[in-house]
């Protein structure tokens, strides 16, 4: 009971601000729709790239983490993570809790306004999902959620060390969009740049979460995904364990 009264508290939080959260999904949304406008030239093509970026911004939304400006600028920065430090709770799964609401509802958002859109130009949707391989979709995105959320947890614990942060967050953004196929997808690369993302983190993280719905996987190819998602995760709780207990030694704050 004790989880379900935080999230349900954190829900009330972000509903104080749902205006400010729709506003926030019109940017995503309409960058993708102007790729849409731009790939629709290939018309054999059409119904495939408006499918993939649908589902790039509603699961990007739900599945992208903004958890570093929020630890690194405030709780870091201006001390307020001494208020979390006594907490029965560990700091990172409360920060896990917080976020949830905004993905939830920006996701709920871009659902209906893109649902609408296709309802408006009768838009047929290129997805190949089965039925049965949904638990397996439903592993895949949680794992991507945390795979960006400890990224981003991570990057942040950097605000430790370094006094301005904001430059490499943007470029941390900047490879995210490219390397998690956000400009296009991963497949129409030149082989050694699609190589080079699929070593990286970014695509299994919102890549290859959306790709279930599209692509015919099978029960191999599901369990491939999950598998390196789960290395890509352990390895990020490691580097983000060693940034925690190393920078909280940095940590000093003050007031009244």
């Amino acid at each position: 009971m004790k989880w379900i009264r935080m999230v349900l508290l954190h829900f009330e939080r972000t509903l104080e601000y749902r205006l400010r959260s729709f506003l926030w999904i019109l940017i995503p949304m309409s960058n993708n729709l102007t790729l849409i406008l731009f790939w629709a030239g290939g018309k054999e093509q059409l119904n495939y790239i408006s499918t993939y970026y649908i589902l790039m911004t509603i699961g990007g939304l739900f599945l992208t983490s903004h958890v570093e400006y929020e630890v690194a600028e405030v709780d870091i920065k201006q001390g307020e993570l001494v208020n979390y430090l006594t907490k029965p709770i560990s700091y990172f799964w409360i920060n896990f809790i917080g976020e949830i609401p905004y993905r939830v509802l920006q996701a709920f958002y871009a659902t209906v306004l893109i649902g609408a859109f296709i309802l408006l130009f009768h838009g047929n949707l290129a997805i190949t999902l089965r039925p049965i391989y949904i638990p397996f979709v439903l592993i895949i995105f949680t794992l991507g959620y945390f795979i960006s959320f400890t990224f981003k947890m991570s990057i942040s614990y950097l605000s430790f060390w370094f006094k301005d942060m904001r430059g490499f967050y943007e470029l941390t953004t900047i490879l995210a969009i490219v390397f998690s196929g956000a400009v296009m997808p991963l497949e129409w690369y030149p082989q050694g740049m699609r190589a080079f993302a699929q070593f990286l983190p970014f695509a299994y993280s919102n890549y290859y979460p959306v790709m279930t719905f599209m692509k015919p996987y099978g029960p191999l190819d599901f369990l491939g995904i999950i598998c390196i998602q789960g290395a890509w995760l352990c390895a990020l709780l490691l580097v983000h364990q060693y940034l925690w207990k190393r920078g909280i030694k940095e940590f000093t704050a003050v007031g009244q």
